[in-house]
């Protein structure tokens, strides 16, 4: 029963990623004219959710697209820093307790939508709704070379977007899409295909079709790719910075650049340790972005 609890209340919803999926909707509040009570409102909504996304992917990756299902050696890979991928195949939970978590999830988030919508204006309701069901899509992304843009599109604009319409009725919603990005570099690009990596040859054989598991099929440098990525993510800020858009003060968030870089060097060494400590990381970008980013509006 306790394995039982745990996997509802920590395995499925992945509390690991609420940096992630919590400091756009933070932003989103900061540049839609400061933080107030209803910001942090919907902040919570961005993380109930995330919650129920996770779990609902679950679900589907075991009932839907059978990505879960099979054999240890047939199904993707458990990772020490989630572990939801195997919950079903290994009997802690059925198919119908994970859609029924899911479930729950969302129903919770539908509060805050609900007294936002109320308070400040329509947009917040259809915005969650989206998030909500940005979980199908990348379910069935993986199968159609959309995987990293529906990752993105849901831990990027969707959740800057949050938090701008959870502050304001009417907020200058191009800034929050163009912020958005690096939060969608880094969950999409790099985040996903250290995430990936370990399901490819297993997955592969299922059909999937993603850049992140062609990264592992065509033998280009995980490092390479990775590093890449890592480097425009940074440049992309600066960009930002330069333009106005965010103040110098988020460039706090450049001082993960020298650690991220170093860890992606042995990362061939001892893969699964690597990876949990690059997913450690890569969660204080965003929240040292979005610190800084506050401290420089006050100042």
């Amino acid at each position: 029963m306790e394995k039982k609890i745990k996997v509802h209340l920590w395995t499925l919803p992945r509390w690991f990623a609420a940096p992630l999926f919590g400091a756009p909707a933070v932003l989103g509040g900061i540049l839609a004219g400061g933080l107030t009570a209803e910001s942090w409102i919907g902040f919570l909504a961005s993380l109930l959710i995330m919650a129920g996304g996770h779990s609902f992917n679950s679900f589907l990756d075991y009932a839907w697209t059978g990505l879960d299902k099979g054999e240890v050696q047939e199904r993707s890979a458990e990772k020490d820093y989630a572990g939801g991928q195997s919950v079903i195949a290994a009997g802690l939970v059925s198919q119908k307790e994970v859609a029924l978590n899911a479930g729950a999830w969302y129903v919770l988030a539908l509060a805050p939508l609900l007294y936002l919508t109320f308070k400040i204006g329509y947009p917040i309701l259809i915005v969650g709704l989206l998030g909500m069901l940005v979980t199908v899509w990348y379910s069935r992304a993986k199968f159609n070379w959309t995987h990293e843009l529906a990752l993105g599109t849901g831990a990027g604009p969707l959740a800057v977007l949050i938090g701008m319409f959870a502050t304001s009725s009417s907020p200058d919603w191009k800034i929050g899409l163009a912020a958005s990005v690096p939060f969608f570099i880094l969950i999409s690009y790099v985040g996903l295909a250290i995430d990936e990596y370990p399901d490819a040859e297993a997955n592969l054989k299922k059909g999937v079709k993603s850049v992140s598991y062609k990264v592992w099929e065509s033998g280009i440098s995980l490092e390479w790719y990775l590093s890449s990525w890592v480097l425009f993510m940074y440049l992309y800020q600066v960009f930002l910075i330069a333009i106005g858009v965010l103040t110098s003060f988020s460039a706090i968030a450049l001082l993960t650049w020298p650690v991220l870089m170093t860890e992606i060097v042995f990362l061939k060494n001892d893969f699964r340790r690597w990876a949990g400590i690059i997913v450690m990381t890569g969660v204080t970008y965003p929240v040292l972005l979005v610190l800084g980013e506050f401290l420089g509006r006050r100042g």
